[in-house]
């Protein structure tokens, strides 16, 4: 739609921008919360950017796995052409993977603050959907991570490098954008009273995985990995789900037990 634009002779991509603006959204809304702890809002930037790194090479290793037949099959680039293998390997991000290397380095964060985790969780994770919903917009803009076509619903992009161009495609990224606000909102609120990390974050992932398991059968591009007929993030969703309601479950048998 809008993918990139000049400014004094110099091209800038809107995505790489909207993720910067994510960044400090997210940083300053939790740092909102944050400040009645002690923690400044530099704390806060640090921790979206060790979040954010988590979240680049999760995103990166995933989209090299589910694309592995691709990746394989221009193994000739490897030593011939090495950066533009690395390219093709690593060079999309898959979101559930991201989730995973941003969870990862929230104990590493949470050490290097010297804070409680389980405290972390509470300001750091209602900001995941915000700063999720502000990069969606960026695919639109990109046009990428787009829709089935549909007459009447779908927009057509004109500049696109990954959508087809002159075809109405319905904007699923902007769908997701209305939903992670939902979820922020909601998450935003829930958490304004003391609960248990394990409900934060349960939370979380069954309200996003819920969404993206529908959403991802309305989804219209070929380049984020297929098991037999599905892509890959249904199967994730439905994993997310199990995860999260056998964790409940078992802490609710163990407060009993108690």
């Amino acid at each position: 739609m809008f993918p990139y634009f000049t400014f004094l002779g110099q091209t800038y991509q809107l995505f790489a921008l909207l993720g910067l603006l994510a960044l400090f959204v997210a940083s300053g809304v939790a740092y909102i919360r944050a400040h009645k702890m002690g923690l400044s809002y530099f704390d806060m930037l640090m921790g979206i950017i060790f979040l954010g790194v988590g979240l680049a090479i999760g995103g990166s290793i995933l989209h090299a796995l589910v694309n592995i037949p691709v990746v394989w099959s221009n193994q000739i680039y490897l030593f011939d052409a090495p950066f533009l293998f690395l390219r093709l390997a690593f060079g999309g991000l898959i979101f559930y993977g991201g989730l995973i290397g941003a969870l990862i380095a929230m104990p590493l964060y949470a050490k290097y603050l010297k804070v409680d985790l389980s405290t972390l969780i509470v300001f750091i994770i209602p900001v995941f959907p915000l700063a999720h919903s502000i990069m969606r917009i960026g695919c639109f803009m990109a046009g990428c991570c787009y829709g089935i076509e549909h007459d009447r619903l779908g927009i057509a992009f004109t500049r696109s490098l990954s959508a087809p161009n002159g075809i109405n495609l319905l904007p699923v990224q902007l769908f997701e954008t209305i939903a992670n606000i939902f979820i922020f909102t909601a998450l935003y609120q829930y958490t304004k009273r003391p609960r248990k990390p394990l409900y934060i974050l349960c939370f979380y992932g069954l309200s996003y995985a819920s969404i993206r398991f529908v959403l991802e059968f309305v989804r219209g591009d070929n380049v984020r990995g297929f098991i037999f007929l599905f892509s890959t993030s249904p199967f994730i969703s439905v994993f997310v789900v199990i995860i999260c309601i056998s964790a409940l479950i078992y802490d609710k048998v163990l407060v009993q037990q108690e």
